[in-house]
């Protein structure tokens, strides 16, 4: 099977776990209802083991799922960009918690979805100048 194929079936499955009714929800919580500065504030209002917790790591782990494919080139970037979006808005949202997070519980965590979120806007920023 070509690489093609390999990546469409990749994207499709992408797709489906992205647009999961769990995946979805966390997303959502995370855009809407998370209210909280930094780390310490977020372990306050949601510690772990709470549903708060729960969404969060489904928000951000799916996100560093897919920056993992991207990272090693599973996934085309330009692909990727091209069909996935909102990745701005919920590290924008996300990221101030997970410094605070790495400090306490591992050093790397989610350094992935940093990574996605950065090449992120890199694309986007191309993508706006070749449109030009």
């Amino acid at each position: 099977m070509s690489r093609e194929c390999d990546e469409v079936g990749t994207l499709l499955k992408l797709y489906e776990m992205a647009t999961s009714p769990r995946i979805r929800e966390a997303q959502a919580w995370v855009l809407t209802e998370l209210n909280a500065p930094d780390y310490e504030s977020f372990d306050r209002q949601h510690p772990m083991g709470s549903m708060g917790w729960q969404r969060f790591n489904d928000a951000c782990g799916v996100m560093e799922l897919f920056g993992v494919l991207v990272k090693h080139n599973l996934v085309r970037e330009e692909v990727f960009f091209d069909l996935f979006g909102g990745i701005e808005q919920l590290w924008e949202t996300a990221g101030a918690i997970i410094p605070g997070m790495r400090d306490t519980l591992d050093p790397r965590l989610y350094e992935n979805f940093e990574l996605l979120y950065q090449r992120s806007l890199d694309w986007r920023n191309r993508a706006g100048a070749g449109a030009s």
